[in-house]
C-alpha cells in the first residue's frame, strides 16, 4: 500500500489550507466587487450598526465638543406664542441670542422669493432685521431669489444669506442624503459655503468670506476641477470676478480648509448642477440626540441661560412634527427620522472634531481579505481543537479592533465581507485539517490494524508524534486470556503445510471475531495460541465479564468447527504493565507481569473445550456466569494453590 512519507504530510495539510483560504478569500471578493453599490450599503449597514447605532455597542461613539445648540419650533411654542413664529418674534429671538454672545446665529427654515414684490413684502425685512441685530454677519439664513430680483440688492445682503443645501437632496442615492453633506452652493447670484462651514469659521472668528476668497478655496482644493467635471454647464458660474486673474483648474484632491483644520471632502452624484457634487462624510459617532435643544418660544421671550449659547453655533429650525416628508432624512443612528437641525448639528461636529471618513487606499481591502482568509485556513489547518478556535477568534476579533482604530481616525474599512471571509476561512481550516487527520489515521489502520490490534492503532493515531514512539507503559488491571489449541501438532503431522495454515487461519479467524465483538485487544499469536487483553488500551468496567464472554463463545464456535479441534483457555484478573515494548524500530504493544503468567498456566492446565477462570475473575463476575469450582490448583512459580473454577455456561437474558 502506497502511503504519503512525514515529509509529505509536513506540507500537504499547510499547501491545502493556504489554497482553502486563497479561494475562500476570492470568493468573498468576487461578491464584494461585483455587488458594486449593494455590496457597500451592506458593509456601510454591518459598520453602522457596530460603530453608531443608538442602543448598540456605539464603538465608534465620539464626545461631541458641545458647541452646537439647537432651536426648535414645535407644539410648545406654538402654545406658548399662540400661532407660528412672526417676524417680531424672530427679531427677538435673533436679538436675545447675539446679546447672549452666539458666535453664529443661523436660520435653517428656509424662505424662497417668488419676485420683486414678493421681496419687497416678506424678504427683505428680515433681511433688514438680520443686518440689524448683528451688522457683523453673524446671523444669517436660508433664502433663495428669483433671477428677477435684482443683483445689487441681493447681493448687499450676501452676509446674511447662507444655504444649508439639504433640501435639494443633492445626492443621487437618498441613503446617502444624511451622509454627506454639500461643501458649497451657487444660487445664481453668488458662489457661497454651506451652513456648517459658514458656521464652523464664525466659530473660529473668522470674517465672512467674499465669493471670490470662496473660489479660491475650492479651487485649490480641486472641488471647482471636480465640480465642472460633472456640470460643465456651470463653467460661467464657476468663475471669479471680472477683472480678477483667472485660476487653473487644480486637478488634485487635496483636504479642505475650514480654518483650524482641514477636512477630506469626497465626490457624490447631485441631481442639481448648482450644489456641489462635493462634501464632507458626517461622522454620526456625535449623537444629534446629544445636541442641547432649546424651544425656540422660551429664546424668543428670553426665557433661558445665556451662557447655554455664549460662544457657540446656534441653529435654529422647525421641530419633526411641523416639516413636511421631504425634509426629513433616514441617519444612521436610530429607526426613527432626523430634521435638518439634527443633520446639520452633526455637520458642524464633524467639522469641529476635523476627522471625515473616507475609504481606506484600494489595494487595502483585498490585501486584508486575502491575506487575513489564507493566514486563518493555515491556523485552523495546523493548530488543534481550541487553540484553532481561539486563533481564528482573535484574527477576527483584531480585524475589527483594527477597523475600530480606523472609523476614530476617519478611514472607512469593510467590516461585512472580511469578518466573515475570515470567520469561513478558519472553518475551512477546521474542515481541512479533520479530514487530513481522519485520511491519515486510516491509512495507517489499514496498514497496521492487520498485525497488531486496530484498538492499539486507534489510540496510537490520536496521540502526539512524540507520545507514540515513547518506549515504556503503565500499571493497571487487566484481564488476561489465553486460549491454546489442543492436539494441533498432531493434527499437523497429517496435513500438507499450505493446508495447516489454512485451518491455523481458520481457528484463528473465529478466535478474533469473538474478541472483537467484545472490543477485546489481541495482543500477539503465539503458534497456535493466542493472547487477549481487556481494559487494554481501552478502560473497560466489565473486562473480567468481557473475556469470559468471549471464552465461552470461541468455544461455542468451535464445537462445530469442520477440523474438529478443541481448545484450552485460561483467564486471570490481576495488575500488569501495559505500553509499548521494544525499541523505536521494532515495538510491539503486550502486558507483561505475573498476571500474564498466571493466565498462561491456567490455560496450561484447562482441559481441550473447558475454561478455567481464577478466583479474581470470579469474584468480578455476575450470577449470569455458571461456574464449578475446582480443587486448588498449584501453578508453577507460585507457592500458595490457586482458587479456580470451570465455566459451565451463561445465562441468557430472561432464562432462568
Amino acid at each position: 500500500m502506497k502511503t504519503i512519507s512525514k515529509k509529505q504530510r509536513r506540507w500537504r495539510r499547510p499547501l491545502l489550507a493556504m489554497l482553502g483560504g486563497l479561494l475562500c478569500s476570492l470568493v468573498f471578493l468576487a461578491a464584494m466587487l461585483g455587488g458594486g453599490q449593494t455590496a457597500f450599503e451592506f458593509s456601510r449597514i454591518t459598520s453602522d450598526a457596530l460603530m453608531l447605532r443608538e442602543g448598540g455597542l456605539r464603538l465608534g461613539a465620539r464626545e461631541s465638543s458641545g458647541r452646537v445648540v439647537l432651536v426648535s419650533f414645535g407644539e410648545t411654542s406654538a402654545e406658548r406664542l399662540g400661532g407660528q413664529p412672526t417676524l417680531e418674534s424672530d427679531r427677538k429671538l435673533y436679538q436675545n441670542l447675539i446679546n447672549a454672545n452666539a458666535a453664529a446665529v443661523s436660520d435653517l427654515r428656509s424662505m424662497a422669493c417668488s419676485g420683486p414684490d414678493d421681496f419687497e413684502a416678506n424678504i427683505r425685512p428680515y433681511l433688514d432685521v438680520m443686518r440689524e441685530v448683528s451688522p457683523g454677519g453673524n446671523v444669517s439664513r436660508d433664502v433663495f431669489m428669483t433671477l428677477d430680483v435684482p443683483f445689487d440688492t441681493v447681493m448687499s445682503y450676501r452676509d446674511q444669506i447662507v444655504h444649508h443645501g439639504m433640501s435639494f437632496r443633492a445626492p443621487t442615492m437618498a441613503n446617502r442624503h444624511s451622509r454627506i453633506f454639500p461643501l458649497a452652493l451657487h444660487d445664481y447670484y453668488s458662489l457661497s459655503e454651506t451652513i456648517p462651514f459658514w458656521a464652523v469659521r464664525k466659530l473660529a472668528g473668522e470674517t465672512n468670506r467674499s465669493q471670490q476668497e470662496v473660489y479660491v478655496e475650492l479651487n485649490e482644493s480641486g472641488v471647482i476641477d471636480h465640480w465642472l467635471s460633472r456640470f460643465p454647464e456651470m463653467g460661467n458660474l464657476l468663475q471669479l470676478a471680472s477683472g480678477s486673474e483667472s485660476l487653473e483648474p487644480n486637478p488634485n484632491s487635496t483636504p479642505y480648509s475650514t480654518g483650524e483644520k482641514e477636512v477630506e471632502w469626497l465626490g457624490f452624484g447631485s441631481e442639481f448642477p448648482t450644489v456641489s457634487p462635493a462634501g464632507v462624510w458626517l461622522d454620526y459617532g456625535f449623537q444629534p440626540s446629544e445636541l442641547l435643544r432649546l424651544d425656540y418660544a422660551a429664546v424668543s421671550e428670553g426665557d433661558f441661560d445665556p451662557a447655554l449659547v455664549e460662544g457657540k453655533a446656534v441653529l435654529i429650525g422647525l421641530e419633526l412634527g411641523f416639516i413636511p416628508a421631504s425634509e426629513r432624512y433616514d441617519i444612521p443612528v436610530r429607526e426613527t427620522q432626523a430634521d435638518v437641525l439634527d443633520v446639520t448639528g452633526v455637520a458642524i461636529e464633524t467639522l469641529l472634531n476635523g476627522v471625515t471618513m473616507r475609504p481606506v487606499a484600494t489595494f487595502v481591502t483585498p490585501l486584508c481579505l486575502i491575506g487575513l482568509s489564507v493566514l486563518a485556513c493555515w491556523l485552523a489547518a495546523s493548530w488543534r481543537g481550541r487553540w484553532a478556535f481561539l486563533g481564528v477568534a482573535v484574527m477576527v476579533l483584531g480585524y475589527v479592533a483594527g477597523c475600530i482604530w480606523a472609523f476614530r481616525n476617519g478611514w472607512f474599512m469593510d467590516m461585512a465581507f472580511t469578518p466573515v471571509s475570515i470567520l469561513m476561512a478558519g472553518i475551512l481550516g477546521v474542515g481541512i485539517r479533520f479530514f487530513e487527520e481522519i485520511r491519515w489515521r486510516q491509512r495507517i489502520t489499514d496498514l497496521f490494524g492487520r498485525y497488531v490490534p486496530r484498538a492499539v492503532v486507534n489510540q496510537l493515531v490520536q496521540q502526539s508524534e512524540l507520545q507514540a514512539i515513547v518506549v515504556g507503559g503503565v500499571t493497571r488491571d487487566v484481564t488476561v486470556m489465553f486460549a491454546d489449541i489442543r492436539g494441533f501438532t498432531q493434527f499437523s503431522e497429517r496435513l500438507q503445510p499450505e493446508d495447516v495454515l489454512e485451518e491455523l487461519n481458520g481457528l484463528l479467524e473465529v478466535m478474533v471475531k469473538c474478541t472483537f465483538d467484545e472490543e477485546g485487544t489481541v495482543d500477539k499469536f503465539i503458534g497456535d495460541a493466542i493472547l487477549v487483553l481487556f481494559n487494554a488500551p481501552l478502560d473497560q468496567l466489565d473486562h473480567a465479564a468481557r473475556a469470559t464472554r468471549v471464552a465461552y463463545r470461541i468455544q461455542e464456535a468451535l464445537r462445530a468447527h469442520k477440523s474438529g479441534l478443541s481448545i484450552g483457555i485460561g483467564i486471570h484478573t490481576g495488575k500488569a504493565v501495559v505500553g509499548n515494548v521494544g525499541t523505536p524500530q521494532r515495538m510491539e504493544y503486550t502486558a507483561i507481569g505475573n498476571t500474564v503468567n498466571v493466565a498462561s498456566r491456567l490455560c496450561d492446565r484447562a482441559a481441550a473445550g473447558e475454561v478455567v477462570v481464577s478466583g479474581e475473575v470470579t469474584k468480578q463476575l455476575s450470577d449470569e456466569f455458571e461456574l464449578q469450582s475446582n480443587e486448588p490448583m498449584h501453578v508453577k512459580g507460585i507457592a500458595e494453590p490457586l482458587a479456580t473454577s470451570r465455566l459451565v455456561g451463561i445465562r441468557e437474558p430472561g432464562n432462568e
